[in-house]
């Protein structure tokens, strides 16, 4: 081979090599990137992983309300045991009222005042007052002596219509705390049926008290 061709080969050669480098420096520069030189996957950069870091509290504070809102129920839950606990709760048997005394009670004379004083004008007090004897008899226990009886008389003025008579003028012989005002109030509580006539009418009202 002439000189002349050498040179020119020589100058061939090294243009082709310059080439073939500028075109694979990329690719070299790509596989580098992807993988290590002892073959094994590339480390994952800092960049990457921080918005991993950064979004990982979501879901924490989105359980937050979760449990929070699980837990309202409790005191609902709680409350019940002690509603049910007082419905549950048994009532207090009524007391029981003391036993009547031993005596009798009846009616021994009546007045009514401008008359006539006969049974058919009487009949709507005797009527009115008997029902209530036995509550008269309740009024006895506070007697001081029980073994002894007497008289007791009121004098009632009932309106033409009937209903509450005004009590007034109380007598009796009998003593003890609260006998007189017991007696009484049994009066004032009776509701009267309406007079003969319908007019209102002043009735002297006397009773007896036998153990």
């Amino acid at each position: 081979m002439n000189p002349p061709d050498r040179k020119r080969q020589t100058f061939v050669s090294k243009n082709i090599l310059r080439l073939a480098c500028l075109v694979a420096a990329p690719i070299l520069v790509a596989c580098s990137g992807a993988t290590a030189p002892d073959g094994s996957a590339p480390a994952p950069t800092t960049t990457a992983a921080a918005p991993a870091s950064a979004v990982a509290p979501a879901p924490a504070s989105a359980a937050a309300p979760a449990s929070a809102s699980a837990a309202v129920p409790e005191p609902a839950a709680s409350a019940a045991p002690s509603a049910s606990a007082s419905a549950a709760a048994p009532e207090a048997p009524p007391a029981e009222a003391a036993p009547l005394p031993a005596v009798k009670v009846k009616n021994i004379g009546m007045h009514i005042g401008g008359g006539p004083n006969d049974d058919a004008t009487k009949a709507p007090f005797n009527r009115s007052v008997e029902p209530h004897f036995d509550e008269l008899r309740r009024c006895f226990a506070k007697v001081d002596d029980l073994k002894k009886g007497g008289d007791f008389g009121v004098d009632l003025l009932v309106d033409g219509k009937g209903g509450k008579a005004q009590v007034s003028h109380p007598r009796t012989a009998l003593k003890g705390e609260g006998f007189v005002p017991c007696v009484v109030g049994v009066f004032e509580a009776i509701e009267f049926l309406r007079p003969k006539g319908g007019k209102k009418t002043m009735v002297s009202y006397s009773i007896r008290f036998t153990p």
